[in-house]
Parts: structure tokens; C-alpha cells; sequence
């Protein structure tokens, strides 16, 4: 796994944030299974929602493209809280660099501290430094707390996915 620097957030009263390194991977891959439970569709179980979690994560960090992001939000006493990961894309509409937030976890004990809003600001600044016009991302559609975090944001849906079992 090949991680990035990037800017690091001014700390708050409970955590800081800083570039992550290779120490951090397992602390990344121990949010997979929060990530894979956020979102369950019928016609998914949990085992393939962790599977398809984990093969992503590894393909994300398995291939770190250059410029790419990496941050973990840590506590006053050095225990991570969250991360996010970001990398440079392109826009499926115009082709355009952009900047794409990959991953975004943080622990259930770190909801509500502002952990992941200042780690999306950090995620910003990088796309505004690079030049991006545009920062995209990926959500499950029933993830309602993650929608309207990211609607709270200036996030805007742009493409809708639909899946029909049969």
C-alpha cells in the first residue's frame, strides 16, 4: 500500500489530523466491516457487501495513483479516529481532471465530533490546490445519514444507479 501526504487540518479540541502512512493500514482495512454494514440491499447479503467492501478497499490502496490523498483524523492521545482518501479522476460527463473522494469511515465512537466534516474540508482544499473544479464521490442510495451529510456539503446527486432483482 502505497499512502499520500496532503494538507493537515489545524487541530480541534479533540483530534488532529494528519497525513497517513504505511502504520496506518490497519487501522483502514478495520473500518471495512462498518462500511459494509451501512448499506444492505435485499438481494445482497452482508458477506457480499464485506467481500465487495474489501476488494475495494484493496484495489484503492493497492494502486495509489500520484497526487492522491490520504489523511487520519487522530485523537489527543494518538488513537485514529477516521480517514479519507482521496485521488484524481476524471469527469464522466466532460473528461475533465477532477478530484474523487474514494473512502470516507469514521469510528462509531468519533460520530458526531466533526471528524468526517473536517476531513471532507481537508479532501477540498486538496481538490482546490490541484485545480479541480469538481470533487465527486460515490454513496449508496439508502444511506440516508451519508446523503444528507454530503447534501449538507454542496453535494448534488448527478447520476442515480438503479438495480432491479429478478
Amino acid at each position: 500500500m502505497s499512502l499520500s501526504s496532503g494538507p493537515v487540518a489545524p487541530p480541534s479540541a479533540s483530534f488532529t489530523i494528519r497525513p497517513a502512512s504505511q502504520a496506518d493500514a490497519a487501522f483502514l482495512f478495520s473500518l471495512a466491516p462498518r462500511l459494509a454494514g451501512v448499506h444492505q440491499p435485499p438481494w445482497h447479503d452482508l458477506a457480499a457487501m464485506e467481500a465487495f467492501q474489501h476488494r475495494y478497499m484493496a484495489e484503492t490502496f493497492g494502486n495509489v495513483p500520484e497526487g492522491s490523498l490520504t489523511l487520519v483524523a487522530v485523537s489527543t492521545e494518538n488513537v485514529p479516529l477516521g480517514y479519507i482518501h482521496a485521488h484524481p479522476d476524471r469527469d464522466g460527463v466532460t473528461e475533465e481532471p477532477c478530484g474523487y473522494v474514494s473512502l470516507l469511515a469514521v469510528e462509531e465512537k468519533a460520530e458526531g465530533l466533526g471528524v468526517a466534516r473536517q476531513l471532507m474540508a481537508q479532501a477540498e482544499g486538496w481538490a482546490r490546490e490541484k485545480g479541480f473544479r469538481l470533487l465527486s464521490l460515490d454513496v449508496f442510495a439508502d444511506n440516508g445519514r451519508a446523503l444528507n451529510f454530503y447534501r449538507r456539503g454542496g453535494f448534488r446527486a448527478e447520476m442515480v444507479r438503479m438495480v432491479k432483482p429478478l
